[in-house]
């Protein structure tokens, strides 16, 4: 019974209500970021009557909005600039190793220059891309010439920003 009663006391006491480690308040004045409404008595427009509702504020300064809207507007300079279209690739390597990637792209450049191989890395793979056409007959003769140098080759479709020459 006196276990009892002591696995009680001791159930009870770790029950005890936790008290805030901190007592301080934390207030902050936002009022400054507030938009400023116009007085409906001001808006009335006398000659037809009608409530004209407007809204005015400022800006807020050094706010990150106004950097996003400057990079938003430079992508759409740069994408009203250039047209893209849909074309095809030809992919010489896929691996994740660099080396091989360097290989693969000094190899494809030797034999053939005029594709202008480039590596990029899509994590985790490294690819060797080559080639950019728009008419998929012109791709396949190339492709059946790459495929007998680099077996793994694959023909991709891609979407890529159009060249003017």
């Amino acid at each position: 019974m006196r276990t009892y009663r002591l696995a009680i006391l001791l159930l009870l006491g770790a029950c005890k209500a936790a008290t805030p480690s901190s007592t301080s308040i934390y207030s902050e004045d936002l009022s400054v970021h507030r938009p400023v409404m116009i007085d409906k008595a001001d808006t009335t427009d006398t000659s037809t009557g009608q409530e004209e509702i407007t809204e005015t504020y400022s800006p807020l300064s050094g706010h990150i909005k106004n950097e996003l809207d400057s990079i938003s507007k430079i992508a759409y300079a740069q994408n009203k600039a250039g047209t893209y279209v849909d074309g095809y690739v030809l992919q010489v390597y896929s691996g994740s190793s660099r080396e091989e990637a360097n290989q693969a792209r000094s190899k494809m450049y030797s034999t053939f220059p005029e594709l202008e191989p480039k590596v990029s890395y899509h994590q985790p793979n490294f690819r060797v891309k080559a080639g950019r056409f728009t008419n998929r007959l012109e791709a396949h003769r190339v492709y059946t010439d790459v495929k007998e140098i680099f077996p793994r080759a694959l023909l991709i479709p891609e979407r890529f920003l159009q060249k003017y020459e």
